[in-house]
């Protein structure tokens, strides 16, 4: 009961932060980035409401003038129309009998039902809110990685779980970004996002990196990861030329789209870079 209902709160909090940042936003835009029903939204917004953060409007919320913005922003909610053809394309990528992780984060956790048409996965879990989609979507085996709960997010963090990614044969790890920055790193959330993402890259096969904006980030941020080791790279859209230069020079090739918004960039490097640290471990 009590974890359910940080889980309201938490959802609460987001969606009060996203209103206030944007000015505005629409029910059924809230319920497709939330994945709940506009039902459910409406009861958040109407708790909003009495708390004096929105105020409701013909099917959309409207930040109050005393909702001061934060000092970062947060990242909007992609569109479906944006976040369809992104995990369209990721699921295209991801072959079957493999074990794939989903990494911290909202973007990366809707990806799961689209693993369910995807035979013979083992998924590995890095998060507990992601535990009844999961159970909800796939008929597969579902882990959950040890370690401690981060009591505002839900995501799995420190030491231990770090060590638990050596009990599972990664095919691939999915990592989600809220950027690229002009310093040609992708910027996570948080030091433990950017930790297990470090340690997935070095484990795991292959890796997709979700991003949630193809605007060029001028932020220079304390979590982030290196695009070396990164195979596949997915936008929301087509990035601006100096994000597309950034990419390639760090080897990424862009590949055609397949009819969907995303821009995908992948990478050959990863796994040759991945074998010859394999064989220097052997030595």
């Amino acid at each position: 009961m009590i974890g359910a209902k940080s889980a309201v709160l938490q959802r609460r909090l987001k969606i009060a932060d996203w209103i206030r940042q944007h000015g505005q936003m629409r029910v059924d835009e809230l319920s497709t980035a939330l994945m709940v029903s506009e039902v459910t939204i409406r009861g958040d917004l109407s708790y909003l409401e009495e708390q004096g953060l929105i105020v409701r409007s013909f099917g959309k919320a409207i930040a109050t003038k005393s909702a001061a913005p934060r000092d970062r922003p947060v990242s909007a909610p992609l569109t479906k129309a944006l976040l369809v053809p992104m995990l369209r394309r990721a699921q295209s990528l991801i072959e079957p009998d493999q074990t794939v992780l989903i990494g911290p984060g909202d973007l990366a956790m809707q990806l799961i039902p689209w693993l369910a048409e995807i035979p013979g996965l083992s998924v590995l879990l890095a998060n507990v809110a992601a535990i009844p989609l999961a159970r909800a979507c796939l008929d597969a085996r579902v882990h959950l990685l040890g370690g401690e709960i981060n009591a505002e997010t839900g995501a799995l963090e420190g030491a231990q779980t770090i060590r638990g990614l050596d009990h599972y044969p990664l095919g691939w790890t999915i990592i989600e970004a809220d950027a690229l920055s002009a310093d040609a790193m992708l910027l996570l959330a948080s030091k433990s996002a950017e930790r297990l993402g470090e340690a997935a890259l070095r484990r795991a096969a292959r890796s997709i990196v979700l991003v949630g904006s193809q605007a060029l980030s001028l932020e220079r941020r304390a979590a982030h990861l290196p695009l070396a080791g990164i195979s596949d790279i997915i936008l929301p859209s087509a990035p601006s030329n100096r994000a597309r230069d950034i990419m390639i020079d760090a080897g990424f090739r862009p590949i055609d789209s397949d009819g969907g918004t995303q821009a995908h960039f992948c990478s050959h490097r990863p796994s040759a870079e991945r074998a010859a640290r394999t064989a220097g471990e052997a030595s």
